[in-house]
């Protein structure tokens, strides 16, 4: 039997085995390996048979990494979920890197280096890539892990030594990572000397300038719309005037701002979440009055916009500081995942919807858990057993709770402890399965390999040693 006709038979009868993944990888028959196994879960495989499974998509990962790097990834990430080897984390990241996926290439290297310490491949690219990116104190930090008798060691000793040498002195530069990005990465530091640096008080990362006159990239076109509006779009952004009779050319200076702001929470929710949205997002610019009648004098004072029925809707704040620019990646984050969800936004719980904005926000400030004025009564209350549970954070605003800040903080505590557990590609993963309709207990324990009792229970130990 041929491997393609093994593999069609494997699609359309019993599901595929060990023996039968072994002889399409000696045939490096790798296309056919893929979709024998595609649709195929661990369950239900034993240790040992999984590993040959998880030995064999490797294989083909490696083998197709020059040539099909899409294949290689799917090969690689399906060869983890069998058996989480070296070789198969590694060539993981490095396919992922290779599609531009890199939050799920950073996943991969910081949990190979957490698992196989000695095996210098995982510092070494970990270190380039947060190097690549701008983050030379992650970077350093990274390239510093490489076991000083491991193969990588010259190369990690060469690439921290230019780095460092090509890092300006104290005080000639406002920063040294890209806009946006000042921690070490969108995954779990722990394995890194020292916490993120943060980002410098009072500072807002520089905007990414636009590039391009048409939609398919960052500049902006003119239009009218439907009812007769002028608008401002590009592929991203779609600005419009709340009142009709306001026109773009009267607010120039701070249109620009804006826009500079919400590219920058673009392409931060990017960076960190691994995906970005694909529709543009409505963005409704209203004045500081006209915001005050419809949302409150509360809304109005402290923040400079939010997101609801699919558009971001901006307060008329006079600067986009530090602060703004952190509740716009916040924002930005909710418009993402009501994308991912096809704007079925009750499909996720409200502890998820917020933690997950939360959690981001964390990261892009450099940071991967809450202020110390919210992580202190978390860990009195988890020591004392009397955190909410998920459950008691699942309907309804987190802000009409006794404590809204620490909702939040629990709330983004729970989505880090999911990327921790699965990565942020599997959370991606279940958002988007929540969106297509399974229940979100299924969706959670299928994507996170854990019920969300489990959930509340190491939330509970975690957070007691805060």
């Amino acid at each position: 039997m041929s491997a393609l006709a093994l593999a069609c038979s494997l699609t359309l009868s019993a599901a595929p085995t060990a023996a039968d993944a072994k002889r399409l990888a000696k045939d490096q028959a790798w296309e056919e390996l893929y979709l024998a196994w595609a649709a195929v879960e661990p369950k239900g495989h034993g240790k040992k048979d999984a590993q040959t499974i998880g030995l064999a998509l490797s294989q083909g990962c490696a083998a197709l990494l020059g040539d099909d790097a899409v294949m290689a990834y799917g090969l690689g990430e399906k060869a983890v979920a069998f058996s989480p080897s070296a070789d198969a984390l590694y060539c993981l990241g490095l396919a992922a890197r290779r599609t531009e996926q890199r939050a799920s290439a950073e996943g991969a290297f910081r949990t190979g280096l957490k698992k196989y310490a000695k095996d210098g491949r995982f510092a070494l690219e970990l270190g380039r890539l947060l190097l690549d990116e701008g983050d030379t104190a992650g970077g350093l930090a990274a390239l510093a892990k490489v076991p000083a008798k491991s193969r990588e060691a010259a190369e990690a000793k060469a690439l921290a030594a230019q780095a460092r040498a090509a890092t300006p002195r104290e005080g000639t530069e406002v920063a040294l990572a890209t806009p946006g990005r000042t921690g070490a990465g969108a995954f779990d530091d722990d394995e890194l000397d020292g916490p993120p640096e943060p980002m410098r008080a009072g500072v807002p990362p520089p905007a990414r300038a636009p590039s391009s006159t048409s939609l398919s990239g960052l500049g902006y076109e003119s239009s009218v719309d439907e009812d007769g509006r002028r608008v401002r779009q590009n592929a991203y952004f779609r600005f419009r005037y709340f009142n009709a009779k306001r026109d773009f050319g009267q607010r120039a200076d701070y249109e620009g701002h804006v826009q500079a702001a919400l590219e920058e929470a673009r392409a931060s929710a990017k960076r960190l979440l691994g995906v970005a949205r694909e529709q543009p997002v409505d963005v409704i610019l209203y004045s500081r009055e006209e915001f005050r009648l419809h949302h409150g004098a509360q809304a109005a004072q402290a923040v400079a916009g939010f997101y609801s029925e699919n558009a971001i809707r901006m307060n008329d704040s006079a600067e986009i500081n530090q602060k703004n620019q952190v509740t716009l990646v916040h924002e930005y984050v909710h418009a993402v995942v009501d994308e991912l969800l096809d704007f079925h936004g009750r499909a996720l719980p409200t502890w998820m919807q917020e933690g997950i904005a939360e959690y981001v926000e964390w990261r892009y400030q450099g940071q991967d858990r809450p202020e110390l004025a919210l992580a202190k009564p978390l860990g009195q209350l988890a020591r004392q057993k009397q955190l909410p549970s998920v459950a008691d954070m699942s309907q309804g605003p987190l802000i009409g709770m006794r404590d809204p800040a620490l909702a939040y903080a629990l709330s983004g505590c729970a989505v880090k402890w999911m990327v921790q557990k699965a990565g942020m590609p599997a959370v991606i993963a279940l958002i988007r399965d929540a969106g297509q309709g399974t229940p979100f207990p299924k969706a959670f324990e299928r994507h996170m390999g854990k019920d969300l009792a489990s959930l509340d229970e190491e939330l509970q130990s975690d957070l007691s040693t805060f």
